[in-house]
């Protein structure tokens, strides 16, 4: 029934599941969240709606589920924090990331702009975004800890600086813009990330004259 959540086991075995999810990727990259619709959804994969609310909540559930689907797993284990390399590296690695294609672009922006108008499907989408908002932050923390990344800097406001040019990305990719090269944007990366690691303490080269312990006469 519609509203149900789907056992854990439906979710990690569920061909029919993942067929509904590759529909929901076609369609809402056509008709954008407002065009398309369940009914249209379930046909694309060659289903039932009944198929559709046996699995997901509806709609927003679908294209939430959509947007997670097609972001590259290997993005989903460098915030996880599953790989060897050290924090740093993992930024670099997201911050070069932003410059590949990226499939997932049109329908997290539509998902953005729908939420203005959707309360249910922006606040479930908020919670999605707050939480990849957290994890990066966990990667600056860990970070600032490992002595990677001045820790003068705030970790809210870094977070916030690395989160609004991802999402500016995802725009500029939406309106068809040129990226850069890989070794452009790699090169602006790494200046970024090293102008963050903390600085060497300045040599101390106007101390007074030592004192000889003589009282002035």
């Amino acid at each position: 029934m519609p509203g149900e959540a789907p056992s854990l086991e439906t979710v990690i075995d569920d061909p029919l599941r993942d067929r509904l999810i590759n529909a929901a990727i076609e369609v809402f990259g056509e008709c954008g969240y407002d065009g398309a619709g369940v009914q249209q959804i379930a046909r694309a994969a060659g289903l039932t709606t009944g198929a559709i609310y046996s699995r997901f909540r509806g709609k927003d559930d679908l294209l939430l589920e959509a947007i997670d689907a097609i972001v590259p797993q290997e993005i989903e284990r460098l915030l996880a924090g599953q790989v060897n390399d050290n924090a740093v590296d993992i930024l670099a690695q997201l911050g070069s990331y932003l410059v590949d294609e990226q499939d997932e672009s049109s329908i997290l922006l539509e998902a953005i702009v729908a939420s203005r108008r959707e309360p249910a499907l922006s606040r479930k989408l908020d919670k999605r975004l707050v939480e990849d908002f957290m994890r990066l932050g966990k990667l600056i923390e860990e970070a600032k800890a490992a002595g990677l990344v001045d820790a003068k800097y705030d970790t809210h406001a870094l977070t916030t600086f690395c989160s609004s040019v991802s999402l500016g990305m995802l725009v500029h990719r939406s309106l068809g813009r040129d990226m850069p090269s890989h070794d452009d944007w790699n090169a602006v990366i790494g200046d970024l990330i090293t102008a963050l690691l903390p600085k060497p303490l300045a040599p101390i080269t106007h101390l007074a004259p030592a004192s000889t312990g003589d009282t002035p006469t």
